[in-house]
């Protein structure tokens, strides 16, 4: 029999069917992804933004007040050797100096420090910081854990106020 067909598939008529396999799985992983990424987030960024948004320009005036005081703050953050009485917790001793613009020191002011870790909430914690004269003002602080600390210092007298922020390292 001489011309008859050949009967049966091919060696390998089952390639296409890979990449088709292949494929699909890629679709099914990107419909799975978009159904999270879709079901997750509201589209929300920022609670109660209308408000916020129109407190904007107070942000902006409080800045200019600022500016017109000319005061300023220098840091001075001194840390002890871990353990001994801190019981093991980091510390040190923060030291702020005030002064106006012509450089005279700024006394009777109401100074607070606050402390928030950049990389980990939960930790944030305030201190009040004693006057010792001539515009220096001054605070014993504990912290739960050593690395980098945001320090956020907050100043008034009367209607002035005062704020800067500077970062820490504790050991």
């Amino acid at each position: 029999m001489a011309g008859a067909m050949p009967t049966g598939r091919p060696p390998g008529w089952w390639y296409p069917w890979i990449f088709v396999g292949g494929m699909l799985i890629v679709i099914a992983v990107n419909v799975v992804l978009v159904i999270f990424a879709v079901g997750t987030f509201s589209g929300l960024e920022t609670t109660d933004h209308y408000r916020k948004g129109l407190a904007y320009q107070d942000a902006l005036d409080a800045t200019a007040r600022q500016a017109e005081l000319g005061w300023t703050a220098q840091v001075d953050f001194r840390p002890r050797p871990p353990g001994g009485e801190s019981g093991g917790q980091s510390s040190g001793e923060l030291a702020l100096q005030f002064s106006d613009r012509d450089g005279q020191p700024l006394e009777r002011l109401e100074v607070e420090a606050q402390f928030t870790r950049p990389t980990q909430a939960g930790f944030d914690h305030k201190a009040v910081l004693d006057s010792e004269g001539s515009g220096r003002y001054r605070a014993s602080i504990s912290f739960p854990m050593p690395g980098q600390w945001d320090l956020r210092v907050l100043a008034r007298r009367d209607d002035a106020r005062f704020q800067s922020t500077h970062r820490l390292l504790v050991p």
